[in-house]
């Protein structure tokens, strides 16, 4: 059966002030509950690369995030118009009220208030209909915190995190994700390679980028990056790999980059120029 992306992005507003946990996805993810049964279906099941991306609060385009060297305390206000985004892949003939219910309008006991939903705008995407074409050249700014990992090695029983968007650990955790969730027949073949051929195809020109060390809860930091980052893409004959990169960069901006993307972290937004 066919697979779609779908992609939901939620304004809200609350009823009165009030303190939310310092990792703001929990705010999302508990909206998600209360307004999506698929939701609550894919985040019970325990399987890697899970078919599901959430982001933090954003407040004008800004994640609400606690940074380790702040002392604040996160809230939200009544006046001020807050949004998420979530992605899920599902059946392409799942129903859409199982994805997102617009019956109510109003979410109960969100930290203490209730979360008034404004709008609910839903994009839906084939895994046949991702790509790019043939740009010159591609920006990632990373929204959330980016967790990118090295394979384990040897007598190193755990890989260790990168702070830095190496290509084939940004097309490598694609790859993963995609062929655990897509259709058979779109299956990419040797993702070995072609996480290499990243390296050769994306070539950094200039970035912006910074180390965070992030509050999830009060026993946890996670460490990340955040930032930008232009690759200029260097001309090939590989077509059918550069088909491939194109519509895998695609498919971040759908379900974020690295790990832990089901709970907030390495959410994307991807440009082009031609």
């Amino acid at each position: 059966m066919e697979k779609s992306i779908v992609r939901l992005l939620i304004t809200f507003r609350v009823t009165k002030p009030i303190i939310i946990p310092p990792f703001s996805a929990k705010v999302s993810k508990l909206i998600l509950h209360r307004i999506s049964n698929q939701y609550v279906k894919i985040s019970q099941t325990n399987r890697l690369f899970k078919p599901i991306s959430v982001s933090p609060i954003y407040l004008d385009d800004k994640p609400l995030l606690k940074f380790s060297d702040e002392s604040t305390i996160l809230h939200l206000q009544p006046e001020r118009l807050y949004s998420f985004t979530c992605s899920m892949i599902v059946d392409e003939d799942l129903p859409i009220h199982e994805v997102v219910s617009l019956e109510r309008s109003e979410v109960e006991e969100v930290f203490g208030a209730k979360a008034l939903l404004e709008q609910v705008k839903i994009d839906i995407r084939n895994f046949s209909s991702l790509g790019f074409g043939r740009p010159k050249g591609i920006r990632m700014d990373f929204k959330s915190p980016v967790l990118l990992q090295l394979p384990s090695f040897r007598r190193f029983k755990r890989g260790r995190y990168v702070l830095f968007p190496i290509p084939s650990l940004i097309i490598g955790s694609l790859v993963d994700h995609w062929n655990a969730n897509c259709d058979p027949k779109m299956l990419i073949k040797r993702p070995a390679f072609l996480s290499m051929y990243a390296n050769y195809l994306m070539m950094e020109s200039a970035y912006n980028l910074k180390p965070v060390t992030i509050v999830y809860d009060e026993k946890k930091k996670i460490r990340g990056f955040m930032g930008w980052v232009f690759y200029d893409l260097r001309k090939c004959r590989n077509n059918l790999s550069f088909k491939r990169v194109m519509a895998l960069l695609d498919y971040a901006q759908y379900v974020g980059v690295g790990k832990s993307r089901a709970t907030g972290f390495g959410q994307v937004k991807v440009s082009c120029t031609y």
